[in-house]
């Protein structure tokens, strides 16, 4: 017995029971998986120093998604609209299907069927549930589909991360991690409501399956499924051309061994496997185009297949996207360097690279590290393919002559996947050269060079983004800012000076600011509305989203002489599809042509004008029919903002914004307005 207060250490006898026995992991073909450190090297790319040691740090899928998704937010809330064919074409119809009211084009003309209203409409839930339950107006529901859309984006880019990480290499992942986490082409693309980027989730999601070694194993059949499938629904429903990006892997899948040896003897046999699967999984995936092209003819009132007909309309139509403007071919060069700096250049030598690598270090491929046996894909190729999508895309649209930096959007997350294979190459060789020169790769496991390039090579073109993001909110913020002040500061207004008064509020607390709530609906009773005009500004029109309902939004006449959109008819059902006039055919409003619409009313007169959005920039050649609206006396500034003249300012300093007055010497700036007509009196009738 102890002594009081004297602590004891009571022993156990041992027990027979026995524990639950752990699992043994195995691989898809049955074989022991590997463990301890030989798990990092299961990728196409080998550490040549330091691999018996614990790999680098390696965000998961949930805290990859969790990082993308709060910079994908902040782009849902702030990036701007960059192209006026997403407002247009997108976001006005989506408008017009929910609010009856809206802008529309010859694209989504029943004449012409070039747009999906099966894309269109899939993205109604995300828009309208949500604010709808929590009682929220249209301008919260922009917001809220493209948060949804930032959410849909970050899951593609963890999971297409996480992938590279697995079957390629662990630093290759977390280079490229960061170039999608911080790039302007990224932020700006993420959220866009356009197939494009629809088409850069699927496209993501599809190589996160295919880029895995193909193998004629259930877990390889399945990859090649979902590959497929992925493949399919971005060119079905979002964006036909988009096919192309899946050309890689149906060649490796048909004629390369990927993660299987395959004997001379049995080739054809395999082979056959491998088209057997293809061909099961292209036709199941092809079915997706069934109900997409019934949505579709239901929609517009007759037989009809937009994904068909863009196709056509690209190929055979008399003036084709020509019409809108032709580039020259090295203009995607200059545009992908303005999103992503000194990454594109390292995209574009990724294949050069390999080769180099092939030569001088080429055990930096492969598992074994060794040339492959007889029936083995060599790595270095399987690494090819990977790197071929970026290629292909970038040489099919440079010839084409008709050329919009949205396009490029599908191969952005493979520019960052092509550009970190560069990285990590070159500083593979930089590693190799060290050994050789010192005869120490204990000395090269030990110095700090080699990580401290990486991190530059990664960090520079990161931070050169950040200033490019921050140029896009700096210098062309202003139409949002324009519409967010019409909305909250001079509506209210009108309706305060005819007698109404703001909802009431809870009391603040000290020190806090409570902003007075205005009910706009009286708007709504308006006999004759509000006329909120556009001129030169019309192609940055924010979309009828961020006007509020009783507001007529409205052009006027230019010097310009193309077709303009125009308003939609309101309309009723026409059976269960909530809006009858996307099946009219209005002869001699529309044609794909681009020229004036035969049927007038395309513009309002300025005198009806109550309201003018009008920018005066120090380049501008004013006219009579463009005069200074900004000084012009007619018109007061109800609101004023700065905007960039990109033809004054210096190239360097427009593409880019620090702080400190970085460059602000050579910008030159306009005066973007919200204006309001003198003697032209808002209607009160009905109110």
């Amino acid at each position: 017995m102890a002594m009081p207060g004297t602590e004891t250490i009571r022993f156990r006898r041992p027990t027979n029971v026995a524990g639950p026995t752990k699992v043994e992991e195995k691989d898809q073909f049955g074989n022991a998986a590997p463990s301890g450190w030989k798990r990092r090297h299961q990728g196409l790319l080998q550490d040549q120093v330091g691999r018996q040691r614990n790999g680098p740090v390696v965000p998961s899928l949930s805290f990859a998604f969790r990082l993308l998704m709060l910079v994908r937010f902040t782009g849902a809330m702030y990036a701007i609209i960059s192209d006026c064919d997403e407002v247009f074409n997108f976001w006005e119809p989506l408008h017009y299907f929910q609010h009856n009211s809206g802008w529309q084009t010859w694209e989504v003309s029943a004449q012409y069927a070039v747009r999906s209203w099966a894309y269109i409409v899939a993205h109604w839930p995300f828009a309208f549930l949500g604010p709808k339950f929590l009682g929220l107006g249209e301008r919260q529901q922009f917001f809220a589909l493209r948060i949804c859309l930032a959410a849909i984006c970050s899951f593609a880019e963890a999971k297409f991360f996480r992938t590279v990480v697995t079957e390629v290499n662990e630093r290759v992942g977390r280079y490229m991690f960061f170039m999608m986490l911080f790039s302007a082409g990224m932020w700006n693309a993420s959220t866009a409501f356009i197939p494009s980027s629809f088409v850069m989730y699927t496209t993501m999601l599809a190589a996160s399956y295919w880029f895995h070694p193909a193998t004629s194993t259930p877990t390889g059949k399945r990859r090649a499924f979902l590959a497929t499938f992925f493949t399919a629904l971005g060119a079905i429903l979002g964006w036909p051309f988009a096919a192309a990006l899946g050309l890689p892997f149906v060649f490796e899948y048909l004629f390369v061994a990927g993660g299987e040896i395959v004997a001379p003897s049995n080739r054809i046999v395999w082979g056959s496997g491998r088209m057997n699967t293809l061909i099961r999984a292209v036709s199941w995936s092809a079915c997706l185009a069934i109900p997409v092209a019934a949505f579709d003819s239901w929609a517009y009132g007759r037989n009809t297949f937009p994904t068909l007909n863009i196709i056509l309309y690209n190929l055979f139509s008399k003036g084709g996207p020509d019409l809108y403007g032709t580039e020259p071919w090295y203009w995607y060069i200059a545009n992908l360097f303005v999103n992503f700096n000194f990454l594109t250049l390292a995209a574009l030598v990724a294949l050069p690279a390999l080769l180099f690598t092939y030569k001088f270090d080429f055990r930096r491929l492969g598992k074994t590290q060794m040339k492959p046996k007889e029936g083995e894909s060599s790595p270095y190729l399987l690494l090819a393919i990977r790197l071929a999508p970026f290629y292909l895309w970038f040489i099919f649209m440079s010839l084409q002559p008709h050329k919009e930096e949205r396009f490029m959007s599908p191969i952005y997350p493979f520019l960052c996947f092509n550009a970190a294979v560069t990285i990590y190459l070159v500083k593979g060789w930089q590693e190799t050269l060290f050994i050789n020169l010192t005869h120490s790769p204990y000395r090269a496991s030990q110095t700090s060079m080699f990580s401290n390039f990486a991190l530059a090579a990664v960090l520079l073109p990161c931070l050169i983004s950040l200033g490019r993001i921050a140029a896009t909110l700096k210098f062309y913020q202003a139409p949002f800012n324009v519409a967010y002040y019409f909305q909250y500061t001079t509506l209210p207004n009108v309706l305060s000076d005819m007698g109404y008064e703001p909802l009431p509020l809870r009391e603040g607390r000290s020190g806090e600011d409570v902003q007075h709530e205005w009910d706009l609906t009286p708007l709504q009773n308006m006999t004759h509305p509000i006329n909120l005009c556009y001129g030169t500004e019309w192609h940055r029109f924010p979309s009828s989203f961020l006007v509020p309902e009783g507001v007529n939004t409205q052009w006027i006449q230019t010097n310009g002489e193309g077709m303009m959109p125009r308003h939609w008819n309101p309309s009723g059902p026409a059976g269960a599809w909530p809006r009858e006039e996307t099946r009219v055919v209005h002869f001699g409003r529309f044609n794909d042509m681009n020229e004036p619409s035969a049927e007038p009313g395309a513009y309002l007169p300025v005198e009806q004008c109550h309201y003018l959005v009008a920018v005066s920039l120090p380049s501008q050649q004013f006219s009579e029919k463009e005069p200074d609206y900004v000084h012009d006396d007619a018109w007061n500034r109800e609101f004023c903002t700065t905007f960039l003249d990109a033809a004054s300012s210096r190239p360097w300093s427009r593409f880019l914004w620090f702080p400190w007055g970085v460059g602000e010497k050579g910008r030159v700036y306009g005066e973007y307005c919200l204006l309001r007509q003198k003697g032209v009196e808002i209607n009160t009738e009905g109110l």
